[in-house]
Parts: structure tokens; C-alpha cells; sequence
């Protein structure tokens, strides 16, 4: 018997800061025309929710809701993929979608209005 068999080993935590999470009162519209539901920030990404799967590696932009500043912060799909079926009109399903974006080569304006955001976010977070 090998030893460590069976155990499922420990991955060390990749973030290298916290992502808060964003209550629905702070939610907004999304990325360009597409409704999203923002779920989390933090400085180096977001995850957000949709209706439809983004592919990975494409190039968008994240429009925060007014409530965190309404800036407009460029980022790449690292990841996407369904995570709930919800029903739907008239005995249909629908499918949600998850995807995970990191943040690329923001300006020091659009840092600034990041780190406004998560401070509204904390503040929020604290009561």
C-alpha cells in the first residue's frame, strides 16, 4: 500500500489577495450589452454570472454598477463554465453560467477606481 493513497493532497491557496463578495444591492449590468451578476472582486479579477458561456482567453470589458464607481475595467476569461440549471417560463430550464475574469493592463485611473470599489465592497462587507 502506497502511503498518501486515498488522501487528497493539499493545494496551496493561489490568490494572493481576497475577493469580497458583492451583495445584490451593488450588483449592476455588466459587460457591454450582456447582463451579468457580479459575484466577486478583487484586484486582480472578478467572477461573475451569466446566461451564456464566454470563451476562455477572450478579451472583454467588465462595466462595474454605478453603486461601485461605473468604471469600465478590460480583463480576460480565464475560466466559464454552467454551474446551475434554474427553472424557467412555462416548465422550461434555464442554464447559469459562471465565469472567472482576470483584470489586464488597467490604467492608474481605472486602479484607483478598483481599489475605490473594494473599499466600498469592505465597508459593505463590515455593516
Amino acid at each position: 500500500m502506497q502511503e498518501g493513497k486515498g488522501e487528497m493532497a493539499q493545494q496551496p491557496e493561489r490568490r494572493r489577495s481576497a475577493r469580497l463578495p458583492v451583495p445584490a444591492r451593488l450588483s449592476g449590468r455588466g459587460i457591454g450589452e450582456l447582463q451579468v451578476c457580479l459575484l466577486n472582486l478583487s484586484p486582480e479579477g472578478a467572477r461573475i454570472e451569466q446566461l451564456r458561456p464566454l470563451p476562455d482567453r477572450a478579451l472583454c470589458f467588465l462595466d462595474l454598477p454605478p453603486a461601485l464607481g461605473g468604471t469600465s475595467l478590460q480583463g480576460e476569461v480565464v475560466w466559464s463554465h454552467i454551474t446551475e440549471y434554474r427553472p424557467g417560463p412555462e416548465g422550461t430550464s434555464v442554464l447559469y453560467f459562471q465565469s472567472g475574469l482576470h483584470f489586464l493592463m488597467l490604467t492608474g485611473e481605472q486602479e484607483a477606481q478598483l481599489a475605490e470599489a473594494l473599499r466600498i465592497l469592505k465597508a459593505a462587507q463590515e455593516g
